[in-house]
């Protein structure tokens, strides 16, 4: 009687071992859809903007006018020269 009952619960966890096996491939194996045609993002950001003292510059929040000479950085070139600063090569 015992082994019977082991065996009802070796199938029963079985079952559900299955069960999830099938639920992880179902959720792991995507397809896509290669009918689709996308358009290649050619976004230009140059890495850095050199602004002129007195120039009017035309904001998403209205005109900016520099105070002097100024040199603005992208994010990437920030990002760059602060890991060359922290993180030297070499070191």
């Amino acid at each position: 009687m015992i082994t019977k009952k082991k065996e009802k619960e070796s199938f029963k966890s079985l079952k559900i071992f299955g069960a999830v096996g099938v639920i992880l491939i179902g959720l792991t194996s995507c397809a896509t859809n290669s009918s689709v045609k996308t358009t290649p993002l050619n976004i230009y950001q140059p890495s850095t903007l050199n602004l002129i003292k007195g120039n009017p510059i035309e904001t998403s929040k209205g005109i900016y006018t520099p105070q002097a000479d100024e040199i603005w950085h992208s994010d990437a070139r920030f990002r760059r020269l602060e890991r060359q600063l922290y993180f030297p090569s070499g070191k």
